[in-house]
């Protein structure tokens, strides 16, 4: 008689972004794959290395290196760490510096092109994970089935079923808008349905990548070359850090409206920018400025800052949110790509932790709930704390909750509004010591440790 050989589980990811490939990536290193069946769904038609630069974090780093990525990682490392921030009040003729903040050795920073780290993660998941192209979630639904209990549904028609679905699908999550209704029903707390949509964060960007070498010929020591400079202003920012092993700098233009914030937003989110749109906006600014923006390219549009109403659950009956589905958030800490890498890392862990305990045990509550417990603590306060910091830089801080900022900081003691706010901008660089994310660090390492 024929040994009754427990069937493989289904695992659904949605989104082929860095989160849902950091995610697939960390199943494949720290699950047994011959008991699961993963399948990486993705809307495009072909997976896109494309984006800007962004900020991968020591700690982040470091899981990057556990996934595989170190020799990979190795080839950007000369000119993608950080030495020190430069902060300065630039909407003025004469700019002034008014704070440096220096990583330290476990807040190194790297900055690099969202492709490479794109490109790297897919150069380490293996042929058996299926990708499953040209596939856009509509909808899902939980069924009566014994196996397979979540029902896929993707534009076009197509259909599939799964044990365990992972939403990495940003920040319009379609999973997000679902799970987030049927918990509220389900506990009865229609106040959680203010999370369904995301919201306007007051923010509005402009991009571009600037050559080095146009750059240097219009102002041969710019600053911007070398380091990343935050030129800072009232109701404005610009930020500018040389990636690509310096050939470019990616400038990004931010400019806030207070008026509709956190409200629910209806508009396209990625408008049209005229020629002089940018010039009108920064006119009056210091130097460094102007050669900066001569040298961008004419913008043809602008993007809306989204984010959303943080969640304290992520997970429940087989359905885990993570990356911007679960905690969508301003650009002013660098830390959006990162959380979603720490998310799909832990995520991986604790099902690989509950592997262990049985074959069903994926999709347990506990499971679910232990998730609930480890990752929304640190990406929430994440969340709230670069909402805070993007006050700060364009001098907005009045009204704002400065319990985020750590006790022991001068920012509670100083005086001079252009100190207070270099000690505030200092704070926000090093969150990753703020005593909540100690606190929940030592809770994973303790319940991950655990058998």
């Amino acid at each position: 008689m024929a040994e009754n050989v427990p069937r493989k589980l289904t695992i659904a990811v949605i989104g082929a972004g860095i989160g849902g490939l950091a995610v697939v990536r960390a199943i494949e290193r720290f699950c047994d794959m011959s008991k699961l069946d993963v399948h990486l769904y993705e809307a495009a038609s072909q997976i896109s290395e494309i984006g800007a630069g962004l900020n991968i974090w020591q700690r982040v780093y470091d899981i990057l290196t556990d996934l595989g990525l170190e020799h990979d990682m190795k080839k950007y490392l000369d000119s993608a760490e950080t030495t020190s921030f430069t902060f300065r009040k630039s909407d003025q003729p004469e700019g002034i510096t008014f704070k440096e903040v220096t990583p330290e050795n476990d807040g190194k920073m790297f900055l690099l092109h969202r492709a490479e780290i794109q490109g790297m993660l897919m150069g380490h998941i293996s042929a058996d994970v299926k990708i499953h192209l040209s596939h856009r979630l509509e909808s899902y639904e939980h069924t009566d089935d014994i196996a397979e209990k979540i029902k896929l549904r993707f534009r076009g028609g197509q259909e599939a079923h799964c044990d365990l679905l992972i939403a990495a699908d940003g920040v319009h999550s379609v999973v997000r808008r679902q799970f987030v209704a049927r918990l509220a029903e389900k506990l009865n707390q229609p106040e959680l349905k203010q999370a369904l949509e995301p919201v306007y964060s007051g923010s509005k960007i402009y991009r571009g990548l600037v050559p080095q070498e146009q750059l240097a010929a219009a102002w041969p020591d710019h600053p911007a070359l070398t380091k990343p400079y935050i030129y800072c202003g009232k109701d404005k920012y610009v930020v500018t850090y040389p990636i690509v092993n310096g050939r470019f700098i990616n400038v990004v233009l931010f400019y806030t409206d207070m008026t509709d914030v956190d409200t629910t937003y209806t508009d396209p989110e990625i408008g049209e920018a005229a020629a002089d749109e940018i010039v009108k906006m920064y006119e009056g600014w210091e130097p460094q400025v102007q050669a900066l923006l001569k040298c961008m390219p004419n913008p043809s549009r602008h993007w809306v800052l989204l984010t959303q109403k943080p969640l304290e659950t992520w997970a429940d009956e087989g359905v885990m949110l993570m990356g911007d589905a679960a905690h969508a958030m301003t650009p002013n800490l660098g830390t959006g790509a990162s959380q979603a890498i720490e998310d799909g890392y832990i995520l991986a862990q604790i099902l690989a932790r509950a592997q262990k305990k049985g074959p069903l045990e994926v999709l347990s509550q506990d499971t679910m709930a232990l998730y609930n417990r480890l990752r929304p603590p640190i990406a929430n306060f994440v969340q709230a704390r670069a909402k805070l910091q993007s006050r700060l830089v364009q001098f907005n801080e009045d009204g704002m909750d400065l319990s985020l900022i750590e006790a022991s900081s001068p920012m509670h003691t100083d005086t001079d509004r252009l100190t207070k706010l270099g000690n505030g901008l200092w704070d926000g660089l090093h969150w990753y010591r703020h005593s909540i994310v100690r606190e929940t660090d030592a809770a994973v390492a303790k319940a991950l440790a655990a058998h």
